[in-house]
């Protein structure tokens, strides 16, 4: 086979009915790259045996790790939804579908289609890995489009079939289609740059078995919401709420048209850093904020993820 180049390979999921069992791809996500990967704990004997060499090579623990970037389309986004800590809803009986992440505690997931295989397509050769979960999302603007990257951990992998690609025509959002709200139901238009992340801090957890190398479940541990944001300082209004430790709702909203939205909801944040300075003679002066989400006992939840979409997820 000749050296092949990225434009020829593909990644596609899917939600598996048993966890670890895996599933053909549902949906192909259009990425700008990834890095999942199989690595083994390999372990070289040493035992004194008249010998300064390793002696055995023993196998070990194996692990499925890696980050998955793609520009964010309505209709893709909800799939990797499934993958994460908490549980998503589904509302609408025809177009449009409402999708709503819901976050909890659970410490690792459970229930049929709640884990994920992902089959990835490298220079013709296919790859499919099982029991994959999300531990982390990051959604930010670049450029102007916006671009979630999940962090992905799972059990196995193995050759599978080679899929059938079917792409879709949906396009990511770009300019002029975010609406920010700080505090929610409060417009703002000064903010540049965005970053919010959401980190179930996930773990391997393995257990002594007969069968597979791989962690028999993916235990999630504390949850860490952040929110980052650089915007023009106009008045010390939100500086001083920064100073008194005030919690704020924050809404950020992308729109492609009617029914086609992604929207990420802060219940309660509180502003853990605020920067401002002077620079140069001709430069703004601006604000760098990070935001802290913390559990609203009005919700009984820190944020929610909401996808509308002509997307229908059975």
């Amino acid at each position: 086979m000749p050296a092949g180049i990225g434009a020829s390979g593909s990644v596609g999921v899917a939600r598996e009915v048993t966890a670890g069992t895996y599933v053909a791809p549902e949906k192909f996500i259009p990425i700008r790259s990834e890095s999942l990967s199989y690595a083994q704990e390999t372990i070289f004997t040493r035992s004194i045996r008249q010998v300064a060499d390793p002696v055995f090579a023993v196998p070990g623990n194996a692990t499925i790790e890696g980050d998955i970037e793609f520009e964010v389309t309505h209709d893709t986004l909800p799939y990797l939804l499934y993958g994460m800590r908490g549980s998503v809803g589904k509302v609408g009986v025809a177009d449009p579908f409402t999708y709503t992440l819901t976050p909890d505690a659970s410490g690792q997931k459970s229930g049929t289609k709640t884990t994920l295989s992902f089959t990835i397509v490298r220079n013709a050769i296919v790859f499919g890995y099982t029991n994959c979960v999300i531990g982390s999302l990051e959604l930010t603007v670049d450029n102007g489009i916006m671009v979630a990257t999940v962090g992905v951990l799972g059990q196995d992998e193995a050759s599978q079939a080679d899929p059938t690609e079917a792409w879709p025509t949906s396009v990511p959002y770009g300019a002029g289609e975010y609406d920010i709200e700080i505090p929610s139901a409060s417009a703002v238009t000064d903010v540049d740059t965005l970053t919010f992340t959401v980190n179930d801090n996930p773990e391997h957890a393995y257990r002594l078995r007969s069968t597979g190398r791989g962690a028999q479940f993916t235990k999630f541990g504390e949850r860490s919401v952040e929110l980052s944001v650089e915007r023009d300082f106009i008045d010390r209004t939100d500086y001083d709420a920064f100073k008194a430790l005030t919690a704020q709702a924050i809404t950020f909203k992308a729109s492609k048209t009617t029914n086609r939205d992604v929207t990420v909801i802060l219940r309660s944040a509180i502003k853990d850093t605020y920067e401002i300075g002077l620079d140069g003679q001709g430069d703004l002066v601006r604000a760098s904020i990070t935001y802290q989400g913390i559990w609203n006992q009005a919700s009984s939840e820190s944020y929610n993820i909401v996808v509308v979409t002509d997307e229908d997820i059975t």
